[in-house]
């Protein structure tokens, strides 16, 4: 890399360096005369052999440089290449800047949707397709007009169909979670669409398959050191902490123990889990998991995450801990909100109606959100769910057997759907429990009326159980559901 920038210097005596970006054998960086950045210098430096060599006979760089020509030319906005530097088996790319510039970042979450799918649009008509849309890569200039900063993964098409479309449509769906409606009047203006019902089918699926995807790189990724987790390791145990947070290990290893001891401070003991708190901290070890099972609290960590990352509300992870016996612990943020079967065994025959049956709306929403991005939970009980209502907002809790599926069976969400049916106050209507799956199916699609049969029908061999403020309830149902 010394080698190309002091080619570049050379030739651009005048300019300062201002290094952008770093990451494995890219860096960008700006070349600033006066206070002003007039250049931008892309720079890429393979490590390893074979990398060094297919850049030595196809520079990536240069491959991009020919790619924003084109693009300009097809009126696409885009800087204007102004060279093109290669040392040996580096090379570096250099574009005029566009300044002074923004971030598409700090925009609203409407405008960034707008600039993506128009940004779409004009590609996929100019035929190319990108397999890299994502909002670092557009920025906009001092009149607001975006520009297209990173074209290595654009591809020209020779006619673009619905599969091109679907590819780069899903990748805007998948950031912003866009519904049809909030798509749809772009799809009407991108040839090669054909039937909508269809190209929205597909662009939905591959946009849910892209979240899987990267969601269960960001959770491997959570534990080792990264962006997220930073390694703690001593005699006792290792652990990875959520570098949000600066917890005293030892001290809250030892406050639960000593809470399970005395027995203070105690949420919940069993043979496999024990529970405690202690200050803004809850603390849940493990029993020691087979040898060759992961720790269950590794399990738990995996599964917060893996809802966290999709914009599902969990008490916050901040450690998960393995003992030397495989023993584990996790440590969350302590929620003081109630468990929704506490609630609605303490107080819900006192709610409005209009309250409750926009309570059991917002948790039919939920839940249909949860099966419609192939989440599944395998102890979705009201016991594991924890309801804040100002606003309304639930919390899922006891995440050891979270599943990220690619699309969840009719039987596994019926489980989930009996699992909720039976763990909550008898009392709660048919009528309450109706809007609640009217809501779900809202989103799922399915038929309310059916789905609510078979809910039913497999209820009606099981007690509603649940639990109140004076301990377990068990209740029959009064009639044949």
């Amino acid at each position: 890399m010394d080698a190309v920038m002091k080619k570049i210097s050379s030739m651009y005596p005048e300019h300062s360096w201002e290094l952008v970006s770093r990451r494995s054998a890219r860096s960008v960086h700006r070349l600033i005369r006066k206070g002003e950045v007039e250049y931008y210098v892309k720079i890429l430096s393979p490590r390893t052999l074979p990398e060094r060599l297919r850049n030595l006979i196809h520079p990536k760089t240069l491959r991009e440089a020919s790619m924003l020509d084109h693009l300009m030319h097809a009126g696409i906005p885009v800087p204007e290449v102004c060279g093109h530097v290669r040392a040996g088996s580096s090379s570096a790319l250099i574009t005029r800047a566009v300044f002074p510039a923004r971030s598409l970042f700090e925009e609203s979450r409407q405008r960034q949707i707008e600039v993506m799918l128009d940004m779409g649009v004009r590609l996929l008509n100019a035929g190319f397709g990108f397999s890299d849309m994502h909002l670092g890569n557009i920025i906009l200039n001092r009149q607001s007009s975006p520009f297209l900063v990173d074209a290595y993964e654009i591809v020209p098409l020779k006619k673009t169909a619905l599969k091109h479309a679907s590819s780069l449509f899903a990748q805007v769906v998948n950031i912003f979670d866009l519904s049809r409606e909030e798509l749809e009047p772009y799809l009407m203006q991108t040839a090669g669409i054909g039937e909508a019902d269809a190209a929205w089918e597909m662009i939905r699926s591959q946009a849910l398959s892209l979240r899987r995807k990267q969601v269960g790189r960001r959770v491997a990724r959570s534990l080792r050191e990264g962006s997220f987790s930073r390694a703690f390791l001593c005699p006792q145990f290792r652990a990875f902490v959520n570098r949000n947070h600066s917890p005293d290990l030892h001290g809250l290893v030892a406050a639960h123990r000593a809470h399970l001891a005395g027995n203070t401070n105690l949420y919940k003991v069993q043979k496999k889990t024990q529970l405690s708190t202690t200050g803004e901290y809850c603390i849940k070890s493990y029993a020691k998991a087979g040898l060759f099972a992961a720790p269950y609290a590794v399990r738990s960590w995996k599964g917060s995450l893996t809802l966290l990352f999709n914009g599902v509300p969990v008490a916050e992870p901040v450690a998960v801990i393995v003992f030397r016996n495989r023993e584990s612990m996790l440590i969350t943020r302590d929620l003081d909100q109630p468990d929704l079967d506490r609630f609605l065994a303490g107080g819900y025959s006192r709610l409005p109606l209009g309250e409750r049956r926009s309570l059991a709306q917002a948790l039919g929403g939920f839940v249909g959100s949860l099966h419609a991005k192939g989440i599944y939970h395998a102890d979705l009980k009201a016991c594991n769910i924890k309801i804040c209502t100002q606003p309304v907002q639930f919390y899922l809790l006891d995440t050891d057997r979270v599943e990220h599926r690619k699309a969840l069976s009719l039987k596994r969400r019926l489980k989930n759907l009996v699992q909720i049916n039976t763990s909550i106050p008898r009392e709660v209507s048919r009528t309450a429990r109706m809007a609640f799956l009217k809501s779900y199916c809202a989103i799922t699609g399915d038929d309310p009326g059916e789905l609510f049969k078979d809910i039913w029908r497999l209820s009606s061999g099981s007690e509603v159980i649940y639990r109140c403020d004076t301990g377990d309830v068990i209740e029959q149902w009064r009639e044949n559901p």
